[in-house]
């Protein structure tokens, strides 16, 4: 029985060391992120997007003067290794304000920020993709850059911002990405399914997506951003060993297909 026990402890301890949290959002340090403005259809005249976990979960805002969309990338330098997703638990309020606020990756943590030698939107100079809650339209949307080629809202999925409970992108290797998001339900709704270059450096960033478009305006917040299998479920014969262990740590965060 010793021996049964000391398998069992080992092993559910071997799926919960995969999982990595990067930032749980609550008044820690984001010293390790840089905020770059990918679209400012203000032409320089706005503030643009910025982001703060000051009240315990990470708030996007946008203090500009014009009512313009806004678009920034938040991202730190953390890979995002093959076999892995990244995840964020989301609490999103409803508003009929167009706004969004996600996920993302990156091919690189500094991209090129919009300005005027780029007419002010930088989203095609290099690989990125997001998936991000839009409140006002009750959707769930996602926005690729794959070698200069940029697609927004491709494959809306129409949700709720109360029934998401977590937004998700897995790498699944050779550039292909999965990304979606759970609900309150803890059932997994895939979005798209994208392919990047296999010789991309796509997911060597990663961070948050936001879209502002009125001054004055925040919309959040997302807590606990983390990097863990793709797999929520183990094999079989593993699970039957590691169940009880994963049970206590609450791993299975992550669910149910639909």
């Amino acid at each position: 029985m010793k021996k049964i026990s000391a398998l069992i402890i080992a092993s559910s301890l071997s799926f919960g060391a995969h999982a990595q949290l990067i930032n749980a959002f609550n008044t820690e340090s984001l010293a390790g992120y840089t905020t770059t403005t990918i679209l400012d259809n203000s032409d320089g005249a706005g503030s643009g997007v910025s982001f703060s976990d000051s009240t315990g979960g990470l708030v996007a805002s946008f203090a500009g003067t014009l009512s313009d969309a806004e678009q920034a990338l938040f991202l730190t330098p953390t890979a995002l290794p093959v076999g892995d997703a990244l995840t964020v638990l989301t609490s999103i309020p409803a508003s009929s304000t167009t706004e969004d606020l996600g996920i993302a990756i990156s091919a690189t943590a500094t991209p090129t920020a919009a300005g005027s030698g780029n007419s002010y939107n930088s989203r095609t100079l290099y690989d990125w993709a997001s998936v991000s809650v839009r409140p006002s339209q009750n959707s769930i949307r996602s926005n690729t850059s794959i070698n200069g080629t940029l697609t927004t809202s491709a494959n809306v999925l129409s949700a709720a911002p109360t029934s998401v409970a977590e937004l998700f992108i897995e790498n699944n290797g050779g550039g292909s990405f999965t990304m979606g998001y759970v609900d309150t339900g803890e059932v997994i709704h895939d979005s798209e399914t994208v392919a990047f270059n296999s010789t991309s450096l796509i997911g060597s960033a990663i961070g948050i997506y936001g879209d502002i478009r009125v001054t004055g305006t925040s919309l959040g917040s997302l807590s606990d951003l983390t990097i863990e299998p793709i797999s929520d479920v183990p094999e079989p014969t593993s699970l039957a060993l590691a169940g009880l262990g994963l049970a206590g740590m609450g791993f299975l965060a992550r669910r149910k297909k639909s």
